[in-house]
């Protein structure tokens, strides 16, 4: 029985193309801090999105969402451009062992689906709430629970491509 998201796996001739070798060898001294710094810049950035889209939810949550915006909103993006360099670089490590498992597509198309979803709120959602509107309208709920269960969904899919799904699941 194949996998359900097989025909999601990145070709094999694509992934050959993209392996380095020097690249790899260059990289296996630190490839341990940059999956720490990888990893430690994607939990930051999940939890102050989280703080973000909780304001979100709260009726009259504009006061806190604006206090705590200027204080984080700095880190979320500096977190965010880690994330991405780093997430880059470990793929570029070994692209034929990471690309070959199936859950590498819906990881980037969940991550391209939550830089959609920022590009379209940002304007109607999150600067209207922090420009004085409230912020816990229906539009910025639904918008809130859609960033948070995309940047979830990205985090499981990261998860599920480092050790794959139990045998006993697959079933």
């Amino acid at each position: 029985m194949s996998h359900p998201l097989a025909f999601m796996r990145l070709p094999y001739a694509v992934l050959t193309m993209l392996d380095s070798r020097m690249y790899h060898y260059w990289m296996q001294p630190v490839h341990y801090l940059v999956r720490t710094a990888h990893m430690i810049s994607m939990a930051g950035f999940f939890g102050i999105d989280l703080v973000l889209d909780v304001a979100l939810f709260r009726h009259g949550g504009r006061q806190a969402l604006a206090a705590v915006s200027r204080l984080i909103l700095p880190w979320i993006h500096s977190l965010f451009a880690v994330a991405m360099v780093t997430g880059v670089a470990l793929f570029f490590y070994d692209p034929v062992h990471i690309g070959s498992r199936s859950y590498l597509t819906p990881k980037l198309l969940l991550i391209a689906m939550a830089m959609g979803l920022v590009a379209f709120s940002h304007r109607r959602v999150y600067r209207a709430a922090l420009g004085g509107q409230p912020a816990g309208t229906t539009q910025a709920r639904v918008v809130a629970a859609a960033s948070l269960a995309l940047w979830t969904g990205v985090i499981v899919m990261s998860c599920l491509n480092s050790e794959g799904v139990p045998k006993v699941f697959l079933r």
